[in-house]
């Protein structure tokens, strides 16, 4: 496995309690959380430090007992500060409407400033917010569904102030308790000061699970979120209502994965988001994917293994809940003026109507008609043990000159799949008769572990060969940190096709766009498995 530097440093967005008439406060702090979490959302990668600022962290003032939470921290340490201001400086423009000029303005500011321009307030960052307010907020709900707001502050004295009469501007009254440097705020006074009594006795920072996942996920910078699932049901149990027939399977899932982080973090040259989970049984018996062996020159490519079995086994249930989606209800058509034997009548057709209008099975079997495929035994042979989609840099500066379906044969762009040679290779030479139909030749080849479909029989030589080299380049290795343990994966490397299309000559202002966006070196997403979790990276690499 290529192991790549860590970068922890986390995002967060605060998870959304289900709706059920429980008046939040405009969620606590329309006046704090707001500003700071759902403006830094349009921003956020602008202000980036490890976890290791000093003093209390939100987990540390709020109660063992959340079961979804999420961080963030707009007061990155000197040293990424100034890697993040020069990766958003990359983007002048985009840096220019998001406001970020220089490497050490207070982000604070320029995020409250905006929120009480929108509010009619006659309030002022400068008096009335900066004096208390500290760099780090986190949002939560426990296991009683109240939501909770840990707001770190530098002056309690004023924060009261402060807090105050920015709930005022909405006519609100704030429920306030204060721990360790941070203002709790709550629904109601008494669920703050219950928060700040639990949080004294055993903090979230304590327990087990929480600790645990983010010492495996490394340390942490800006923002982070985290959730228990299986007791977020259980707060919530309409939520296992909504899994419909697929409620026990997707519960014991579940219970398996437990308890889950997610991390935003960034270097000098890339942001990453990861996160973790529990390993469940049907990610560990899943085979990896071998994007690395695909041809150096590829600059696109998508490949996900194992999934043949899954489909095959959902997919009944799949078929299922899309019929239950379209079914007519009562509630399609008004009963009232109906004799009880009309409304009998109707409800007979309700029970008995597969859905509707139409029927899931019949569209599918027209579809297997007219293309000639069979469902779910050709979804079945096309994921098998795994499937490969990739894109090669050859003609890539042509695209703009393409005219027809038989140009097509000049670039390089070829599908994969391992399963049975046999099958794989009959699902191949119809698919590659379906495009036929469209006028586009595409070449097909069985393979000793399966079979290929390619726009020219180079691309599908090269994307048979195990040799390739992809897995050698620095670019690749740059943005998929889990190498060869791959399970599922997606490869962009944009620098490349960016010059390919600077190439083609385009017009002025399509080339300025181009040009700017050579700050993106390459995008890359990996799913693996690591010990007793699944984890999982998506990583922007940056031009130097």
């Amino acid at each position: 496995m290529t192991e790549q530097p860590p970068i922890t440093y986390e995002l967060s967005t605060p998870d959304e309690a289900p709706a059920g008439g429980r008046n939040t406060k405009a969620l606590v702090v329309a006046a704090i959380a707001v500003v700071v979490v759902l403006a830094l959302a349009g921003g956020a990668f602008a202000v980036i430090k490890k976890l290791d600022g000093g003093g209390p962290q939100p987990h540390d003032v709020l109660p063992a007992s959340v079961i979804a939470y999420a961080r963030v921290d707009v007061d990155p340490s000197a040293s990424q500060k100034i890697a993040l201001f020069k990766l958003i400086r990359k983007f002048p423009e985009a840096a220019d409407q998001i406001g970020i000029k220089s490497a050490d303005q207070d982000v604070r500011k320029l995020l409250v400033e905006g929120a009480l321009d929108e509010a009619d307030c006659d309030l002022t960052y400068d008096k009335d917010v900066k004096p208390w307010l500290g760099s780090r907020i986190g949002v939560a709900l426990d296991t009683k569904q109240t939501p909770l707001v840990a707001i770190q502050i530098s002056d309690e004295k004023k924060a009261k102030a402060g807090i105050k009469a920015l709930f005022a501007c909405g006519d609100e009254k704030a429920s306030v308790a204060y721990l360790d440097g941070y203002a709790i705020v709550a629904e109601t006074q008494k669920q703050a000061d219950a928060a700040v009594k639990a949080a004294e006795a055993k903090p979230l920072a304590d327990n087990k699970a929480f600790a645990k996942d983010f010492d495996d996920l490394g340390e942490q910078g800006i923002a982070s979120a985290w959730v228990n699932p299986s007791k977020l049901i259980d707060a919530f149990p309409e939520l296992k209502d909504m899994m419909g027939s697929t409620a026990g399977t997707d519960l014991e899932r579940l219970e398996q994965s437990g308890t889950t982080a997610v991390t935003l973090r960034a270097d000098g040259s890339s942001l990453e988001l990861a996160g973790l989970s529990g390993l469940t049984d049907s990610v560990a018996k899943q085979k990896a994917a071998h994007m690395g062996k695909l041809p150096a020159d590829t600059v696109a490519a998508l490949s996900v293994g194992g999934l043949g079995d899954q489909v095959a086994a959902q997919y009944n249930t799949i078929l299922e809940e899309f019929s239950k989606g379209f079914a007519p209800s009562s509630d399609d058509v008004d009963t009232s003026g109906m004799s009880p034997e009309e409304k009998a009548a109707y409800q007979t057709y309700l029970e008995n109507a597969p859905i509707g209008l139409f029927d899931p099975e019949d569209l599918i079997k027209e579809f297997e008609n007219s293309t000639g495929l069979k469902l779910p035994a050709d979804l079945e042979t096309l994921f098998g043990d795994e499937l490969t989609f990739a894109v090669g840099s050859k003609n890539l500066e042509k695209l703009p000159e393409l005219a027809g379906p038989e140009d097509v044969a000049g670039l390089d762009v070829a599908l994969k799949m391992t399963t049975d040679p046999a099958k794989a290779y009959d699902l191949a030479k119809r698919l590659a008769a379906l495009a036929g139909q469209a006028g586009i030749e595409l070449p097909t080849k069985q393979t000793a572990d399966g079979a290929v479909i390619a726009t020219n029989q180079g691309a599908a030589d090269a994307i048979d060969a195990s040799g390739g080299k992809l897995g050698d380049d620095d670019t690749f290795k740059s943005v998929m940190p889990y190498g060869d343990d791959t399970l599922y994966g997606l490869f962009v490397d944009v620098g490349t096709v960016l010059d390919k299309l600077s190439d083609a000559n385009p017009p002025d202002d399509v080339a300025k766009d181009i040009e700017e966006a050579k700050a993106l070196k390459a995008v890359g997403f990996s799913y693996a498995t690591k010990g007793k979790h699944t984890v999982f990276s998506l990583r922007v690499a940056f031009s130097k």
